[in-house]
């Protein structure tokens, strides 16, 4: 028989392994489920058609077979040499080879009367769910995803359960225990495996466990299902009775008569506020108890260790014979007191010289108890010889940990509680999208219990999102915030936040007193810390973004710390919590929470300590300059993974360098070198900032290529028509020439073109757009000679030539996809719906734009412009509701981008509305301000905005007067850009105009 040459890992995390052992690196989602899909196929093939239709459901058919093809080059490329033996493609069909690819799920092929070794082999296999942390955004993928998952889950439990049978059979609970432990994992609800597992503890003499494990049947049972378990359950717990016997409709108890406590089962601290927002934590707190005899919750300051530890001994408080026991530590300073705690939390005499915790132990041995020791954090040490000796003695007690670092004791399950999760983005937040987040959630519930008729608002969910951004969702730091609400309101206090951040203070004095105000609960943390790790935390503060290892070792290191040194202590803090890790990227990232950040940042001041800004400025150039050279060929969403990271670094250092404790010289430079990272994140405002603050800098000594970088940073590649920016585009040919910078030198020819090109004056920009092509074609695809092409299709339908300027934009989108320029090609989307619209033909426009903004490839501003457009073509078509919301929308992200022309190019679509509606005057005077603005010459009106222009200026003709009209007109010419935007929303609200 042919023996696989490739074997897939589908029950649990995919992996793909080669006949040689090698492993095959497959990042595309839609490709592992491709070979996936081909695995669970009868004869492990299917229609393309079929696959097509279940991946890209959502995109038209030529769209899902086009990304089907797609996929498979992907695929094949990953196989290499083995794709043409075990992956067979036709135009019809996707198949395996014959006996060439085997995976875990055909393991699970067995019978319940099967020998034992083979029902162990495919319980082996169930290693976690069908292609386990693996989902899509397609409705109709994720459906069969989550089909197939319960599918499997199902046949594998009842090989569980065949292997358990087998198993009581012969008597061998032992092995029993961990098949059962594992079902109970998969299945709660499986009582064939909690049988198991009390047989198990039955047979090991464990009768305090037997009887724990029936009672956590029967409450998940009862929860879930409200019945009672089987007979033949109820019957293994008569084997555990003595005589004595659990009464289990009573309530548990603690059996020690002499602790006064036969009617107490815990001795929790009752809550005065809701939990909000931690229902999965607390659930996945819950799922490792059951798992595990140790858990420690982690995470920083703040995070709601103690409160989430509480919430799961409350819903505990039933499942444990002898109760939950918190044993509070933040107050014990002397390590020897550790034991003691404990005996005085559970009620235990401490007789003698005997030590505490033998005395602590005696009581326990034979109890089946939670545990909870809180803010173990400065007692580790203690505390992990603690754990250790309590659960090497006491079969049946189970501790639950709050510290700021895990105790790393053997079995110990850590789990890091994750700040609440706020909104990414706060400016012009709706209150729905806002309350989304569990962090605003938290906000608003502590408020309304605060202030009388307290609610989340249009007015105030911007202020209310932004606050708990700048807390990082630290639930500490939000309550503290929302005490100050009585004194200032939403938007005053996420102003002025940063001004009185570490004095935030409870409205009462409920708490231990390092969580009174921020500064004394990181206070406490960073007295913890040895002298380097406290030196690295203040100078971890000056990366406002992050950073990576690299980054760390180059700008942190330095006496104390030698840069062999970092990653050491960089893993330390991470550990105790005072650092944050993102491993999802290629790349770990490391950061400070910002209240931890700003914290440090008042340490290193109060020591006196220099900053490292210049440090990290000369860094952020070295790797900017990298990021110049391969952006031109480097696919956008990589060059964006690679330094869209450094976005907030790259703010802070231009912060200190154009400062006055800064140097103008290394932002001169840095502002050169980032403007690529603004352009492609759509960020136009504050790459004007910082060019113009770098351009104040530049003299005779600066050089042409750097002066050149601010000049082109002052034009664009796509506002065609805007004369503001060609004298900056001809300078900066001009220093690219003396230079030798062929590349740049085609962007800024380019440019120029680009500048100059209106209907009336083509013929004065194609000189440059013809010789930028001279210069830049031979340098072979790059992202500029696509610009280039695109601005020559522009010149060539603006003069009529539909056919040439398809020509050219079919070329640009070449050009785009060889170099991976996703921006570019959403720029050449938007450019054959304009070919569409141009040669009436409007659904297939309207069609092409949606397509473009439905898709991955855009950036703000081309979704900006998209709906723009999207706005003329449907007024074209009669839809003039669907118009307004397309124009309300582009113009609500033109104010966020500050781009003054996409302001007025919505404003005159909604003119038109208004006309449209009746509205004359308002749309007259709209139509005013929109004339001023062209006449100024930063922009033009391309074939779209004509075409709403003359309709606007034919519909306002036949509705007013000529005096009437050119009132409105002149007044509208007055107005502020301020005063046209509130006037412009009102016609996108839909609501009535004062005239």
């Amino acid at each position: 028989m042919t023996s696989p040459h490739l074997y897939l890992n589908l029950l649990g995390p995919f992996e793909a392994r080669l006949q040689d052992g090698g492993v095959v690196e497959l990042r595309l989602k839609t490709a592992r489920l491709i070979l996936a899909w081909l695995a669970l196929r009868p004869r492990q093939s299917g229609s393309r058609e079929e696959i097509a239709a279940l991946l890209w459901s959502e995109r038209s058919e030529a769209q899902a077979h086009q990304s089907l093809r797609q996929t498979l080059a992907v695929l094949r490329r990953s196989l290499n040499a083995e794709a043409s033996e075990v992956l067979k493609v036709d135009r019809e069909k996707l198949s395996f080879a014959s006996g060439m690819v085997q995976s875990d799920v055909a393991l699970l092929e067995v019978e319940a009367d099967s020998p034992v070794a083979d029902l162990e082999q495919a319980v082996a296999q169930y290693k976690g769910e069908f292609l386990e942390g693996l989902n899509v955004r397609d409705p109709l993928g994720q459906q069969w995803l989550e089909a197939r998952r319960a599918e499997l889950r199902a046949i594998a439990t009842k090989r569980f359960e065949w292997l358990l049978g087998a198993y009581e059979r012969t008597a061998r609970h032992k092995d029993a225990e961990p098949i059962a432990s594992r079902l109970v994992e998969i299945d709660p609800l499986a009582e064939p495996g909690h049988r198991a597992l009390i047989r198990a503890h039955l047979a090991a003499g464990e009768r305090a466990l037997a009887v724990r494990q029936y009672q956590r049947c029967r409450d998940i049972l009862l929860r879930e299902l409200s019945v009672e378990p089987a007979a033949e359950t109820k019957a293994l717990l008569r084997l555990a009775a003595d005589p004595a016997p659990y009464h289990l409709d009573a309530a548990p108890t603690v059996r020690d008569q002499s602790l006064g406590r036969t009617q107490q089962t815990h001795n929790l601290p009752r809550q005065m506020t809701s939990l909000v927002g931690r229902d999965g934590e607390v659930e996945e707190v819950l799922a490792r108890l059951r798992r595990y005899r140790l858990v420690t919750l982690t995470g920083p300051g703040g995070a709601g260790k103690t409160r989430m530890a509480v919430e799961t001994g409350f819903r505990l408080a039933g499942g444990y014979a002898d109760g939950v026991w918190l044993v509070e530590l933040a107050s014990i300073a002397d390590p020897q007191l550790v034991g003691e705690a404990l005996c005085g939390a559970l009620g235990v005499p401490v007789a003698g010289d005997r030590p505490a915790i033998e005395s602590a132990i005696a009581h326990l041995q034979q109890r089946d108890v939670l545990l909870i020791l809180d803010n173990c954090e400065h007692l580790v040490t203690a505390s992990a010889r603690l754990v250790e000796m309590l659960l090497g003695a006491c079969p049946s007690v189970s501790i639950l940990v709050t510290s700021r670092e895990s105790l790393a004791v053997s079995g110990e399950s850590q789990y890091r509680v994750p700040s609440l999760a706020y909104p990414a983005r706060s400016e012009a937040i709706s209150p729905a999208v806002a309350v989304a987040h569990s962090a605003v959630q938290l906000f608003v519930d502590r408020a309304a219990a605060m202030i009388d008729g307290f609610v989340l608002d249009e007015g105030n969910a911007p202020a209310i999102a932004s606050i708990c951004k700048q807390v990082d969702g630290i639930p500490l730091a939000i309550e503290l915030a929302v005490g100050r609400l009585k004194m200032m309101g939403p938007d005053w206090l996420a102003s002025n936040l940063g001004a009185s951040f570490m004095t935030l203070r409870r409205s009462t004095r409920a708490g231990p007193r390092h969580h009174q105000t921020l500064r004394a609960m990181l206070d406490w943390s960073y007295d913890l810390l040895q002298a380097e790790e406290q030196a690295l935390l203040r100078r971890l503060a000056v990366f406002a973004g992050g950073c990576s290892l690299a980054s760390a070792m180059r700008v942190a290191s330095g006496e104390p710390i030698a840069e062999d040194e970092v990653f050491d202590l960089l893993s330390s803090l991470v550990e105790k919590s005072l650092v944050a890790v993102d491993l999802t990227e290629a790349e770990p990232r490391y950061r400070l929470l910002e209240t931890t950040r700003r914290y440090a940042l008042e340490k290193q001041g109060e020591t006196g300590e220099p900053g490292r800004q210049r440090e990290l400025a000369a860094y952020l150039i070295d790797r900017f300059t990298e990021a110049r050279e391969t952006w031109p060929r480097t696919p956008t969403v990589t060059w964006l993974g690679r330094y869209e990271p450094e976005l907030d670094n790259v703010r802070a250092s231009l912060e200190w360098a154009f400062g006055a404790e800064g140097e103008a010289k290394l932002g001169v430079q840095l502002a050169a070198l980032s403007i690529r990272l603004w352009d492609e994140l759509s960020l136009f405002r504050e790459r004007e900032r910082w060019s113009e603050a770098a351009m104040l800098q530049i003299d005779k000594a600066t050089p042409p290529e750097i002066a050149a970088r601010l000049y082109l940073s002052r034009t664009s590649n796509s506002a065609h028509g805007d004369h503001s920016g060609f004298s900056f585009a001809d300078q900066a040919v001009q220093l690219f020439r003396s230079a030798g910078r062929d590349l740049e030198l085609g962007e800024a020819l380019a440019r120029a073109g680009a500048a100059l090109l209106t209907m009336e004056t083509i013929g004065q920009a194609l000189p440059y757009l013809e010789d930028a092509l001279k210069v830049l074609e031979p340098l072979g695809p790059t992202k500029p000679l696509s610009s280039c092409l695109r601005s020559k299709g522009v010149a060539a339908y603006l003069g009529g030539d539909v056919a040439a300027a398809r020509t050219l934009i079919g070329r640009s989108m070449a050009v785009c996809r060889s170099v991976g320029d996703s921006r570019g090609v959403a720029s050449a989307q938007i450019a054959l719906a304009e070919m569409d619209f141009i040669a009436g033909d409007v659904a297939n426009a309207i069609d092409g734009i949606r397509r473009m903004l439905g898709g991955p490839d855009h950036n703000r501003r081309q979704a900006t412009l998209g709906l723009s457009n999207l706005a003329s073509y449907l007024l074209s078509d009669g839809k003039t509701e669907l118009a307004r919301q397309a124009a309300s929308e582009s113009l609500r992200e033109a104010r966020a981008l500050g781009w003054p022309a996409a302001i007025v190019r919505a404003g005159e679509h909604l003119a038109l509305v208004a006309a449209l509606e009746g509205e004359a005057e308002l749309a007259a005077r709209l139509l005013g301000f929109t004339e001023a603005f062209y006449a100024k010459g930063s922009a033009s009106r391309e074939w779209t905005e004509q075409v709403t222009h003359q309709r606007l200026v034919a519909e306002l003709s036949k509705r007013l007067p000529p005096p009437r009209l050119n009132a409105a007109m002149q007044e509208g010419a007055g107005w502020g850009e301020q005063q046209a935007i509130e006037a412009a929303v009102i016609v996108g609200q839909g609501s009535r105009a004062e005239s």
